[in-house]
């Protein structure tokens, strides 16, 4: 089990240099959670609907959840989400509305991070939430590198 001080992440799902905030101590963990709300999902739950206007971000505490995207043929599932994984990014960073619909595959336990609850980190502790948009950063860079060696593999690049 590869783990940061925020989450405990499989060794089969995300190397050691994709773990969100394993650079973090304790205090400043404990410090970036009392700015987070936790919410709970049953299985089959929507927690994210395409389309909707929120700009929060999320992190899988525990469950797993399926991110699911419009297609001809409908629903398509195109990620799965599973402890440590984070998502919500992109509407974080441009204020869009929501791209998929994330669907709970078992009951599951998120924290979110909402803009209110990001604003009053980043006037307190500035330095943390600096951490926490480098690597959100960090973690799009991963993703999106993953994204162009999978379109490479199929011969779509």
């Amino acid at each position: 089990m590869v783990s940061s001080q925020f989450f405990n992440y499989p060794d089969t799902q995300v190397n050691k240099s994709a773990a969100f905030l394993a650079g973090l101590r304790d205090d400043e963990v404990k410090a970036v959670l009392g700015y987070m709300q936790t919410l709970r999902f049953r299985k089959g739950e929507m927690a994210l609907r395409y389309g909707d206007n929120d700009n929060s971000f999320y992190i899988v505490v525990t469950g797993q959840l399926e991110v699911l995207v419009a297609s001809r043929r409908g629903p398509r599932r195109v990620s799965l989400m599973d402890p440590g994984d984070m998502f919500g990014e992109l509407a974080f960073f441009d204020d869009q509305p929501r791209s998929a619909d994330i669907r709970a595959l078992e009951d599951s336990e998120l924290t979110v991070m909402t803009s209110s609850g990001f604003d009053r980190l980043r006037v307190a502790r500035p330095q943390l939430a600096l951490a926490i948009v480098q690597d959100m950063g960090r973690v799009l860079s991963l993703r999106f590198r993953d994204l162009n060696r999978r379109l490479i593999a199929l011969d779509k690049l």
